[in-house]
């Protein structure tokens, strides 16, 4: 009798087996285990293998950071999403990592202070916040992204987005949407304005809700034509014709240098070919303490959020005593699955399970690079559909019998590593 190896899951104290719930994990906390976990470590490899054709290197960081530190790069940090404790050592307060570009910017105003800008860097690993989305409540998000330091203006802007989507490409996606957008429209027409109403304007322009930005826009002391120019952002966003729409609203406000940088910036994106599907929305309202200049997201079917994000912050590094400006997204691993289904799956590379005399090809298979281990002497077959493996190899006459465990397909070859590999693959 074999049992089916259940899929990652989150545990929770509400359902699940018996098993399950006598060892909870924290809410929001998942187990990866080894379908999911192999599928978002190579979709992981492909991305870090896709910006290191950019000459983006690979850096790693701690997982939980002095507080100071990361409040100099984020802000004060929402205590209803961010993890803390006491460290023993030193009794100071420090946090799970909300963001990695924080850390990113201690190391290169410290360990790499001396490091020639341009300076480009990518990382791969897992930040913990709390997701307030009612469906999807996971604290850990698993994310890859880079970080391009010191080149700044439309060919820093050009160089990252172009990184992200060949990124997007390199996993497997063809059909996604960039979306382009720049901090310095919204955030122009309300700078100075008082916070609260400042929220209140961020909040109706994030809903697109036209009469409700109307009435922030009046009582936010904008003069009349700063009101009518952000009351019209919550409808421009489209394609490439909304920039022209907007030259004319815009033009005479402190919004009009934003919309001409991005302008540039969606121009050559779109000579360039970066990718299937292009929109602007101007109305973009994403961290405007944090973004500085173009801003950007990649959508694709299926999660029903971006699958990668990022944009153009050059105030952040100064915070750390070295101003650089800088330019970086991530992509969240979570979402790629989600988007990709099970298009990638094809491309899984052979593991093999070894039965009685094969088990002494088991050196020259992995000297071939094959993965594959030996099973158990009982039912050899049913383990391994269990676990996974794509081939079973058993000898039968002195000749090796490779069986596809998917459909049962045998193929034979001579009792040699080298020539079962090439079966493997043929």
């Amino acid at each position: 009798m074999t049992v089916a190896l259940p899929r990652s899951a989150s545990s929770s104290r509400s359902s699940g087996s018996a098993s399950e719930l006598s060892h909870p994990l924290p809410a929001g906390m998942r187990d990866f285990l080894p379908p999911d976990a192999r599928r978002l470590g190579e979709l992981a490899r492909r991305l870090l293998g896709s910006f290191e054709l950019f000459g983006y290197e690979l850096v790693t960081l701690p997982v939980f950071e002095y507080e100071s530190v990361l409040e100099r790069g984020l802000g004060a940090l929402d205590p209803e999403e961010v993890l803390r404790f006491v460290e023993p050592e030193t009794g100071e307060v420090v946090a799970l990592r909300p963001d990695m570009t924080p850390q990113l910017a201690r190391v290169v105003s410290t360990r790499l202070s001396h490091a020639e800008p341009p300076i480009r860097l990518s990382y791969q690993g897992s930040v913990l916040r709390r997701r307030r989305e009612r469906a999807r409540r996971h604290r850990q998000i698993f994310q890859a992204g880079i970080e391009l330091i010191g080149l700044d203006g439309p060919s820093g802007d050009l160089e990252a987005l172009e990184v992200a989507c060949s990124g997007a490409r390199a996993v497997g996606l063809s059909d996604f949407v960039l979306d382009l957008g720049h901090a310095r429209i919204a955030f122009a027409l309300l700078e100075g304005v008082e916070p609260t109403r400042q929220r209140a304007a961020v909040e109706a322009l994030h809903l697109k809700d036209r009469a409700e930005l109307e009435r922030a826009a009046a009582s936010a002391g904008l003069s009349a034509r700063e009101q009518a120019a952000l009351s019209a952002l919550s409808e421009l966003h489209g394609g490439r014709e909304v920039l022209s729409g907007a030259a004319a609203l815009l033009a005479g406000t402190r919004a009009e240098v934003g919309l001409e940088e991005l302008a540039r910036v969606v121009a050559e994106v779109e000579r360039l070919g970066l990718a299937p599907s292009v929109v602007v929305d101007l109305g973009e309202t994403r961290n405007f303490a944090y973004y500085t200049g173009t801003t950007f997201q990649l959508h694709a079917h299926g999660p029903g959020v971006p699958i990668a994000s990022g944009g153009r912050y050059d105030g952040l590094l100064g915070g750390f005593g070295r101003a650089l400006p800088a330019f970086g997204f991530a992509f969240g691993l979570d979402d790629l699955v989600w988007a990709l289904g099970s298009a990638d799956s094809s491309d899984n590379p052979p593991r093999v399970l070894l039965s009685g005399d094969a088990a002494a090809l088991a050196p020259g298979l992995r000297r071939q690079g094959v993965s594959c281990a030996v099973g158990p002497e009982q039912d050899p077959l049913a383990y391994a559909k269990v676990w996974r493996y794509t081939h079973w190899v058993s000898v039968t006459a002195g000749v090796a019998v490779v069986t596809s465990v998917p459909d049962l397909a045998e193929r034979r070859a001579p009792l040699d590593a080298a020539a079962v590999a090439r079966t493997l693959v043929g």
